[in-house]
C-alpha cells in the first residue's frame, strides 16, 4: 500500500491548491521585495521604504476585521480565485504608480498597496478552510506541512533571490511575471474539483460572532491563549533585536547575524520536512506534541540566553526550527479538524485580526525593554515565557486529550 505521503502528491485537488499557494507566496515575497527596493530609491529613505509594510499591516488588520463578519458567508474557493486575478490586476497598477516619480505618485501607490494588502487578507482564512474540504482527515498534517515548507523556503531564498532578480531583470518584466503568478494561482483553484455543496454555506442572521467562537471552541481558546503569551517571547526574533543579542551578547559581527536567521530557517524547513513524513504518529497526541514542542522552544531559548559562543547559538537556532514548525503545523491542522466547516475562514479572520496587531504590539514593548533592561535578560525571560505557555497544552484536558479519529469511528471535539 502506497505511503500517506504518496497518496497525497497523487491527490489533483491538492495539487493544484499546493500550486496555487507556491505562486502565491513567490509573488509575495517577490513584489515586497520589488516595492521596497523602489520605494527607498525614490525616497531615499529606510523610513519610507519601512513605511509601505506599515500601510499593508494596518490595512491587513482592518481586512481581517472585516473579513471574520462576512467570509463565512461566501464559497471559499470563489474567495481564492477573485483574490488571485484582483492582485494580478493590482500588481499592474502597483507598477504603473511606481514609475510615475513625484509626490502624487506615492500617495496613489500607497492607496494601492494598501487595497492589495486588504483583498490578500481574505486569502489565508480561506485557504486554511478549504483545505479540509479536498483532502482525508488523517493527511492534514502532512498537507498543512508541506504547504508550510513551500513558504519557508521562499522565505530564506526570497529575500535573496528578488534582491538579484530585481538587480538583473527590468522593472516593468518583474511586475508582469508577479501579475502573471497571481492570476494562475487564482486561476489554478478555479480548477479545483470540488462539489458545489461541500463549500456552499448558508447565511445566517443570528450567528455568533467568530471572535467569540475563538473563545467558545475549548481548543481553539487554548490554542490562541498559549499564542498571546507567545507574542511576547516571539518578539525577540524580530532582526533589530536578534542583531543587538549578536553584537553585544555574542560579541559577534553581523555576518553571524545572518548565520542565526539562516540557522532557524533551516531547522523549519526540516521541521516541515519532517513533520510531512510523520503526520500520523503526530495526530495520534498532537495536543501533547504542541506541549512538549513549546518546552523545548522554552528551554532552547533559554540555553540561548547564556551562550557567548556564537556557533553554538547557531546551533541552538536550527533545533528550534523543527520543533516550532512542527508544533505550528500541528496546531493548524487541530484548529482545522475542531472548527465547525462553516466557520472555519471566519474563526481563523477574527484569530488573525487580534493577534496580528497584539504581535506587533509586542514588537515594541520588547524593543523599548531591551534599552532598559539587558538583550540577555529579555531572551532569558522569553525563554520562561515560552515554556509558561505549553503548560496550557497540558493543563487543558481537552487540548492535551485531543485526537483525529476516522469518522465513524466518531470525531473528538474536544469537549469543554
Amino acid at each position: 500500500m502506497a505511503s500517506g505521503s504518496y497518496q497525497l502528491w497523487k491527490q489533483p485537488n491538492f495539487l493544484k491548491l499546493w500550486a496555487s499557494q507556491t505562486l502565491n507566496s513567490f509573488a509575495q515575497i517577490l513584489l515586497s521585495v520589488v516595492v521596497m527596493l523602489e520605494v527607498y530609491r525614490l525616497t531615499e529613505s529606510v523610513a519610507g521604504a519601512a513605511s509601505v509594510f506599515a500601510f499593508m499591516s494596518l490595512s491587513s488588520f482592518v481586512s481581517s476585521l472585516i473579513v471574520s463578519r462576512i467570509i463565512d458567508n461566501y464559497q471559499m474557493k470563489r474567495i481564492m480565485q477573485l483574490v488571485g486575478w484582483l492582485r494580478g490586476i493590482l500588481v499592474i497598477a502597483i507598477g504603473v504608480f511606481l514609475s510615475i516619480e513625484n509626490t502624487a505618485g506615492l500617495i496613489l501607490l500607497f492607496l494601492l498597496l494598501s487595497l492589495y494588502s486588504f483583498v490578500g487578507a481574505w486569502y489565508q482564512p480561506a485557504r486554511f478552510a478549504i483545505l479540509p474540504l479536498l483532502i482525508p482527515r488523517d493527511q492534514y498534517i502532512k498537507a498543512n506541512g508541506t504547504l508550510v515548507m513551500i513558504q519557508q523556503l521562499f522565505m530564506v531564498a526570497g529575500w535573496g533571490m528578488g534582491g538579484v532578480l530585481a538587480a538583473l531583470v527590468p522593472f516593468p518584466v518583474i511586475i508582469v511575471v508577479i501579475a502573471i503568478a497571481f492570476t494562475i494561482s487564482g486561476t489554478l483553484v478555479y480548477l479545483i474539483n470540488i462539489v458545489e455543496e461541500d463549500i456552499s454555506v448558508k447565511k445566517m442572521k443570528n450567528r455568533t460572532p467568530a471572535w467569540k467562537e475563538v473563545w467558545r471552541i475549548p481548543v481553539v481558546r487554548g490554542i490562541t491563549i498559549m499564542e498571546t503569551f507567545e507574542g511576547v517571547s516571539n518578539a525577540i526574533w524580530t532582526s533589530a533585536l536578534l542583531l543587538a543579542f549578536t553584537t553585544v551578547v555574542l560579541n559577534a559581527g553581523e555576518e553571524w547575524w545572518g548565520f542565526i536567521n539562516a540557522g532557524y530557517f533551516v531547522g523549519a524547513i526540516l521541521g516541515s520536512i519532517i513533520v510531512t513524513f510523520n503526520g500520523k504518529i503526530l495526530q495520534h497526541k498532537i495536543g501533547v506534541m504542541i506541549g512538549l514542542s513549546g518546552i523545548s522552544m522554552g528551554l532552547l531559548t533559554i540555553l540561548l540566553s547564556f551562550t557567548t559562543t556564537p556557533l553554538f547559538a547557531v546551533l541552538l537556532c536550527v533545533l528550534m526550527g523543527p520543533m516550532y514548525q512542527a508544533r505550528d503545523i500541528c496546531q493548524v491542522a487541530l484548529m482545522q479538524d475542531a472548527i465547525p466547516e462553516d466557520r472555519r475562514a471566519g474563526i481563523m479572520a477574527a484569530r488573525n485580526a487580534f493577534l496580528t496587531p497584539w504581535n506587533g504590539i509586542m514588537v515594541l514593548v520588547v524593543g523599548f525593554a531591551a534599552d532598559i533592561f539587558s538583550v540577555q535578560t529579555i531572551y532569558l525571560l522569553a525563554g520562561i515565557v515560552y515554556f509558561a505557555a505549553s503548560l496550557i497544552a497540558f493543563k487543558q484536558k481537552s487540548l492535551r486529550n485531543y485526537e483525529f479519529k476516522d469518522p465513524e469511528e466518531g470525531k473528538v471535539l474536544g469537549g469543554s
